[in-house]
């Protein structure tokens, strides 16, 4: 059976780009943080992919040396947007408004992947009005990313 995906849906961790130890944030550390705040998957999804992932809400995570790491599995509900979970995918970029540029690249290849895989999915930002979430990332227009061209947002790329 396969999820009728309306939304590709982009967020941020909100975390500093390394950790104090100089070390990056990984897709461990936000599986972590979503069992801290109760999230969790079916014993059904972890037997069949990413066992050792208990609770990650999102379906990729984004390193800042631009690893991709898969998250939940594509047909897997993820946890990430209330009320539109069943028809999303979702994305989250490790960092906070400031991304590096190669996590813009590989965000691009990835949201680029999914757009052909998904043709006609809206391909937003957490913040999107739609979702009522009051969230405000990713800290840069998505919508207005898309339309440049997924190149780079102005202000928006970490140089460190």
């Amino acid at each position: 059976m396969s999820r009728d995906i309306k939304f590709i849906v982009i967020h941020e961790a909100a975390c500093p780009i390394r950790k104090q130890s100089g070390n990056q944030f990984t897709i461990e550390d936000v599986d972590q943080w979503h069992q801290e705040r109760g999230f969790q998957r079916s014993d059904a999804w972890r037997n069949k992919w990413h066992p050792e992932l208990k609770a990650v809400g999102y379906h990729f995570v984004i390193g800042i040396d631009g690893q991709l790491w898969e998250g939940r599995h594509q047909e897997e509900v993820p946890a990430a947007v209330k009320g539109f979970n069943t028809v999303s995918v979702n994305i989250c970029l490790i960092g906070q408004g400031k991304y590096t540029p190669e996590q813009w690249a590989a965000l691009k290849f990835l949201v680029t992947n999914l757009a052909d895989e998904y043709p006609g999915a809206e391909i937003v930002g957490h913040c999107n009005p739609a979702f009522n979430s009051g969230k405000t990332c990713p800290d840069f227009d998505v919508p207005a990313w898309v339309i440049a061209g997924m190149d780079p947002q102005e202000g928006h790329v970490y140089v460190g």
